[in-house]
């Protein structure tokens, strides 16, 4: 991901040199981007690769290490199923469904999710915002996976 946004990015340099700059190329660069985000901070959760600030963790002995990453476990469970109602919210699946039609849908929910188009590809951004329930649902399926799993060696 990360070397298709830099392509995008030289290859837009490259074309304004020239003088017939590609403006699509910075919008798209800035999805994927995005796209990237999610889907390392996703694996991030998974491997426990996250940045952190270890100032108490060090100081703490092995057993309370070790329930401090339970707690912080616990935490991240807390955010990621805050972070899954608001995009049950937003993403509306139940009354998606209940629409007759996705126009008269935004209409009466001023609900654009499906509709909103990007500005320079012309696609509809729905798209790349599907990256989020996807990080949710890894996010949780990590998360989870940890409360089943012996205690985590805390000095890791």
């Amino acid at each position: 991901m990360i070397f298709a946004v830099l392509a995008l990015l030289l290859a837009n340099v490259v074309s304004r040199a020239f003088g017939r700059p590609l403006i699509w190329t910075d919008e798209l660069a800035v999805y994927l981007m995005v796209v990237g985000a999610f889907s390392g901070a996703s694996l991030g959760i998974a491997k426990r690769h996250h940045l952190a600030v270890t100032l108490l963790a060090d100081r703490l002995g092995p057993a309370a290490r070790t329930n401090l990453l339970r707690v912080v476990d616990a935490v991240l469970l807390a955010i990621l199923l805050v972070f899954g109602m608001t995009l049950w919210n937003w993403f509306d699946p139940p009354g998606v469904m209940a629409a007759e039609n996705m126009s008269d849908y935004a209409r009466e929910s001023f609900n654009f999710l499906y509709q909103e188009p990007t500005t320079t590809l012309g696609i509809r951004k729905l798209w790349f915002w599907l990256i989020m329930p996807l990080f949710c649902v890894a996010g949780l399926i990590h998360v989870l996976a940890r409360f089943g799993q012996p205690a985590p060696d805390p000095l890791r």
